[in-house]
């Protein structure tokens, strides 16, 4: 009997395809087994093949398998896994060593927020296990300064989204270091003897001068080294007594505001910049080029536009362009008017303002200075106003350097164009105020070229409302608009099809979009390779929460 049964499993593992197939049917009879040793015993082929093939544990095959059956959620949750394989969620948190090898291999990446744990299955995961082999986990090797700052910024861009640790930035870094350890940059940090935590603090000081110039480092700006972006008391005590040892070593030092050096406030000193960055061979242009995003980085994207947009997008798109732009420029300066160009893309989410602006940088040839509101603001007193001086001060030297004038992106600017407080007490209104006088001062002097976006306008401050010069409302797409939108989104749709989803969902091209990526996923995993209407259909019905006419709101031009 027993080798009857012996014989069975082995001609179901001679049947099984593919990774995928195996992972399909562990998620099956996962549901509801609190992941008990009947549930190994029943699903042991499909298990083992697995686990052959991505030289994973059994329990590590299982739990991958649960997270890819998610993988179209970006922030898929431990309690939801619990949730389906029908157990506690401490019983899953007990097997945080298994998940952690499978973050350590790449499988997952996890976003550890000061709220939250969640996980994501990268797209290049989803694409190996699709061609039914592991995933192997690849970078270039690290050569020299140039590709260690490359390296470093990689981090910092984890660390923003919360998907990396402080202990793992420190390790990192120094793994890096090793690297390139006949370097001046790093044989010259070793002979200081500094302790891996003062070691980070200057390597992000360096990165922070080498990527933006920036020479007014504050306590906003460290606090990103920090998990849940809070810089400790040590460290903030030791840097405003004076006693870190990157000041002994004379690496850092206090900046000047006014002649007056601030507490808060650092930057690299000299020796720092012109002999430890020596091999970087910095120059003032190359620094303020490293901020922009390249006009050439951005694919084509066909945008579908109602008419007004087009005719509006279409005119822009003509003025920016460099032969026009220069003549424009000459006669509006002739006539003594201003120069610059400040427009404002407004409308509800998903119309495709942000992706507007990518295009006409692409189609212009124009570099794109792209400003985070949110990253500008600071908790600390008068720091939100000089960051945003900085942007302008920035942009302004940047257009010294260059011959095409970049574009100066203020990317979902709603909290910064709002109507200001009148008689204000607060400090956080005050601080509002200060920050808006700063862009509306900018915007009287620009010379270049400024375009914000937002989905709000209803509140717009009347001052802000006379300084764009253009105003663009994007409206959520026609139903004509909404076909030509899933056609270019899902080429192998039918015109039939396309025009069936487009009268009964009324969605915008950024929720087209999304549904788009979501379907297409699930066709990696599944393999499908013809077009399931009804699956397009549910996954509409899940992405669109209700079909009210969402009211317009802002002035039409």
């Amino acid at each position: 009997m027993e080798q009857f049964a012996d014989n069975s499993k082995k001609k179901k593992q001679n049947r099984i395809k593919n990774i995928l197939e195996a992972f399909e049917h562990i998620v099956d009879m996962a549901k509801d087994t609190n992941l008990g040793p009947e549930f190994f015993e029943n699903a042991s082929v499909y298990i083992r093949y697995a686990s052959r093939k991505l030289a994973l544990s059994s329990m590590q095959t299982v739990l991958l398998a649960l997270f890819v059956d998610r993988s179209e959620d970006n922030s898929i949750l431990i309690s939801e896994i619990a949730s389906y394989v029908g157990c506690r969620t401490t019983k899953i948190l007990r097997l945080s060593s298994e998940i952690d090898a499978l973050e350590n291999k790449y499988y997952l990446r996890a976003s550890r927020s000061r709220n939250k744990l969640s996980y994501r299955v990268p797209l290049d995961v989803l694409k190996a296990l699709k061609d039914n082999h592991p995933y192997i986990y690849s970078t270039e090797p690290i050569t020299d300064l140039h590709a260690f700052f490359d390296r470093f910024n990689d981090l910092m861009e984890e660390m923003s989204n919360d998907e990396l640790t402080h202990d793992t930035l420190l390790l990192q870094t120094k793994e890096y270091l090793a690297e390139i350890k006949d370097s001046y940059f790093a044989r010259s940090l070793k002979r200081f003897n500094l302790l891996d935590e003062d070691r980070l603090l200057f390597v992000f000081m360096a990165h922070l001068f080498v990527e933006d110039n920036d020479d007014r480092i504050g306590f906003g700006d460290i606090d990103r080294l920090y998990d849940n972006g809070k810089i400790p008391n040590w460290c903030k005590s030791e840097l405003r007594g004076h006693t870190s040892p990157l000041f002994e070593c004379k690496l850092i030092e206090n900046a000047n505001e006014d002649g007056m050096a601030r507490s808060d406030r650092f930057k690299l000193t000299e020796y720092a910049k012109s002999d430890l960055l020596s091999e970087l061979n910095l120059n003032i242009k190359v620094k303020a080029d490293h901020s922009l995003i390249k006009s050439d980085s951005f694919p084509e994207k066909k945008l579908v536009y109602n008419q007004s947009e087009e005719c509006q997008i279409s005119e822009l798109s003509s003025i920016l362009s460099a032969e026009r732009f220069c003549e424009i420029q000459s006669r509006l300066r002739g006539a003594g008017l201003r120069t610059g160009f400040c427009s404002l893309f407004y409308g509800s989410p998903g119309t495709g303002k942000t992706e507007t602006v990518y295009q006409l940088a692409r189609e212009t040839g124009r570099d794109i200075l792209r400003v985070d509101v949110d990253k500008i603001k600071s908790c600390w007193v008068g720091e939100s106003e000089q960051n945003m001086k900085k942007v302008f001060d920035r942009y302004r030297n940047i257009c010294k350097d260059t011959q095409l004038a970049p574009i100066l992106l203020f990317n979902e600017a709603d909290a910064i164009l709002g109507v200001r407080m009148e008689g204000a007490t607060r400090a956080v209104d005050k601080m509002e105020n200060s920050i808006q006088n700063i862009i509306l001062q900018e915007m009287e002097s620009l010379e270049g070229i400024m375009i914000a976006t937002t989905n709000l306008t209803s509140n717009l401050d009347k001052a802000f409302e006379r300084r764009f010069l253009y105003k663009i409302r994007f409206d959520r797409p026609t139903e004509d608009a909404r076909t030509q939108i899933w056609q270019s989104m899902l080429p192998s749709l039918t015109e039939n099809d396309a025009r069936v989803l487009a009268s009964r969902f009324d969605l915008s091209g950024g929720e087209i979009e999304n549904i788009t990526r979501k379907y297409t996923v699930n066709a990696i995993l599944s393999g499908q390779k013809s077009i399931d209407l009804r699956l397009i259909m549910e996954i509409c019905q899940n992405e669109h929460i209700s079909n009210s006419v969402r009211t317009k709101i802002g002035f039409r031009i």
